[in-house]
């Protein structure tokens, strides 16, 4: 839900009429914790999408790897795993 929707929203609700209504230490304390939460929620999304992009980067070097040690395999017949740690070794 992008700004104009959830201003909308908060319109129709009546939350705004409430929010004018305040003092202006609860207006500002609402504020504050607006923009707290707004910063929690962008690092969390932030580590998501590193996790994400780490798990990518892992499972493409793993898929290298393991091309690699068929390869080896298949050259100089021998056994996969020994294979799979001669490719880690390169």
């Amino acid at each position: 839900m992008n700004r104009k929707d959830r201003r909308r929203m908060a319109k129709n609700l009546g939350i705004m009429k409430y929010q004018q209504k305040l003092p202006l230490n609860q207006k500002f304390e609402l504020i504050r914790e607006n923009i707290i939460s707004g910063k929690k929620s962008h690092e969390e999304f932030i580590e998501n999408n590193r996790v994400i992009q780490e798990q990518f980067k892992n499972e493409v070097v793993s898929n290298k790897l393991y091309a690699l040690a068929t390869d080896i395999s298949k050259r100089e017949q021998i056994p996969f795993i020994d294979a799979l740690e001669k490719a880690k070794l390169l």
